[in-house]
């Protein structure tokens, strides 16, 4: 079945008929005490909620995420966002469609960016930390891989392919930028290194194949968790191939570096095993936090279509947010997704 109709293309009151991806299914109970259908359908532009408002106990056990279904309905705008509004939904086959229609690409150059990590990689002069940074991020073929594709989050910030990988570089470039402005009291080489592995169990935290959710070990275990076992494992290794280290691992870089990882969610509250009890697990902290926020924020203000200055009501952030001349630009020189 040939797809001509994507998601970026639909503008209010378009007709829709088309097949999607769905990414996400739930069913709700509206005011009147009547349930309907919320959906996020999905293909290789992006993202967009939808509602199912009449038929909800014939769709509700079919219209589940990662099944693949045929649209019809209507495109609205609601609190300053786009929506389907769908009249009619059936399930396709998976020989009826051609999944690279339905896998969402990001606007980044994974190469690009696996070579600028790389680049911070070969910049350590610290034998153990650097030593640590190659045998994960270069010379590991299952990480390299997985760097190329994986996403940040599920749909918080960098929700797309090779999202993790941006995040990375991100935060990294700007851990870098800190490092040399507070050069007297900060050692680079674990800044970056926390950098490198501060989500790197996200690699096996989520799955991505089809559209993004956690898998089991993600779940159960978390990615701070899952990240300080890849770099036991991986110093294990070095210790054990020789003339890989200088000597063996430092207790006090090893114990440095799994802190930085245990505790870049800054609070207990958050999500972080310990609060940040050194200079360069703060400077994470913060920078990771910075770096979620203005692509989460950044995403929000793209997608909002309410007229004027404002965005509609983030829900996430309790806010309105000011438009700047940039959105207004970006909004008159191509779709928004």
């Amino acid at each position: 079945m040939s797809k001509h109709q994507f998601l970026k293309d639909l503008k209010e009151k378009d007709s829709v008929a088309s097949s999607f991806l769905i990414k996400f299914s739930a069913v709700a109970v509206g005011k009147s005490g009547k349930p309907y259908m919320n959906l996020i359908l999905t293909d290789k532009s992006g993202d967009l909620e939808a509602r199912l408002w009449e038929n909800v106990q014939q769709h509700m056990g079919q219209a589940v995420r990662g099944s693949y279904t045929w649209v019809e309905g209507r495109c609205q705008v609601y609190q300053g966002r786009r929506q389907v509004v769908i009249e009619k939904l059936q399930l396709l086959r998976e020989d009826e469609v051609d999944p690279k229609d339905y896998e969402v690409e990001g606007s980044v150059n994974c190469e690009e960016l696996y070579d600028k990590l790389l680049q911070y990689v070969s910049s350590m002069t610290d034998p153990f930390y650097k030593a640590l940074s190659e045998a994960t991020l270069r010379n590991d073929a299952d990480v390299s891989l997985r760097l190329r594709k994986a996403p940040a989050a599920k749909s918080v910030h960098h929700a797309y392919k090779s999202g993790l990988l941006e995040h990375l570089v991100s935060v990294t470039a700007l851990l870098d930028t800190v490092a040399k402005h507070y050069s007297r009291w900060i050692d680079r080489d674990l800044l970056l290194a926390g950098g490198f592995f501060h989500d790197i169990g996200k690699l096996w935290e989520l799955s991505y194949d089809r559209v993004i959710d956690y898998t089991a070990e993600g779940r159960l275990v978390g990615h701070l968790v899952m990240g300080i076992g890849l770099i036991d494992r991986k110093i294990k290794e070095l210790e054990e191939k020789p003339g890989a280290l200088p000597g063996p691992f430092p207790e006090d870089k090893k114990l440095l570096i799994k802190h930085l990882v245990l505790a870049h969610h800054g609070l207990l509250e958050y999500g972080s095993p310990k609060r940040p009890k050194c200079l360069e697990a703060m400077i994470l902290h913060m920078i990771d936090d910075l770096d979620s926020k203005v692509n989460s924020i950044a995403g929000f203000i793209e997608q909002d279509l309410t007229p004027g200055r404002w965005t509609a009501l983030s829900r996430q952030y309790e806010r309105f947010f000011y438009k700047p001349d940039w959105s207004h630009k970006q909004r008159d020189t191509k779709p928004v997704v």
